[in-house]
């Protein structure tokens, strides 16, 4: 017999069957949270020095990033993808955690078709993709900055996507899937997820700005080399296209 119980996330008449309430408190479970962040950092921290002492600062952060962004992506999201059908009943810690972020979005908790479809690539391929990227990083792999222009793409891509349809379900039908606290709006689903706006926003802003500079630096040493006058070699490029 299917059991629909009273519970804190909105809308509040969403049926969450067989919903369990938390047992840890919210600090333990931010701080398990930050725990295994600083733990993840860390050991990629010793990887990165025992596999390649001479990375640059910024590949040492963007690797550190991609791992984290990995374990997000395959274990957390994962377990939701994994678990979506029997989430309000879940008590171990990931799922506690899961059921204390969803109240800034209750989907999580309902099988929301969008939701799940989107994780479920994310899980499945921005996680594996995000650890080799991490190797490529280490290895200085020359596939290392298409394979990273594709996954910052889908991160920006998924995010936008999934703050729109939580945006435009409450313009347009008034439906909420946050509690009205400002915290959790503001602090879960606003903040939580803006990292995976602005970082992956920032490298291809990066690869935007490289591939249109590089072009044109060729072009100059082209024709500094050349001895061709910049008259001449504007009206040959602009006969050449």
């Amino acid at each position: 017999m299917v059991n629909i119980l009273a519970h804190p996330y909105w809308p509040l008449e969403a049926n969450l069957v067989d919903y369990v309430p938390n047992t840890m408190s919210v600090p333990a479970l931010l701080g398990s949270f930050a725990l295994a962040t600083l733990t993840v950092i860390g050991l990629t921290s010793m990887f990165m020095t025992r596999q390649n002492s001479v990375l640059s600062r910024q590949d040492k952060v963007l690797t550190a990033w991609f791992v984290f962004s990995g374990c997000i992506h395959l274990i957390l999201e994962g377990y939701f993808v994994y678990n979506h059908k029997t989430m309000p009943r879940m008590e171990d810690l990931l799922g506690q955690l899961w059921k204390e972020y969803a109240l800034s979005d209750s989907r999580y908790m309902t099988i929301e078709p969008f939701v799940l479809c989107m994780e479920t690539i994310t899980a499945f391929g921005w996680g594996p993709l995000c650890y080799l990227i991490s190797w490529m990083i280490v290895t200085k792999s020359p596939y290392r900055h298409p394979t990273q222009m594709l996954v910052s793409m889908g991160q920006l891509y998924g995010d936008v996507l999934y703050y729109a349809t939580s945006m435009m379900e409450d313009y347009y039908h008034g439906r909420s899937y946050s509690r009205p606290e400002t915290y959790y709006y503001w602090g879960y689903f606003i903040f939580m997820n803006t990292f995976w706006v602005f970082i992956p926003g920032e490298l291809l802003g990066k690869y935007w700005s490289f591939s249109t500079i590089r072009p044109c630096c060729e072009e100059e040493t082209l024709r500094e080399k050349s001895h061709i006058p910049l008259a001449v070699f504007i009206i040959w490029k602009g006969c050449h296209g």
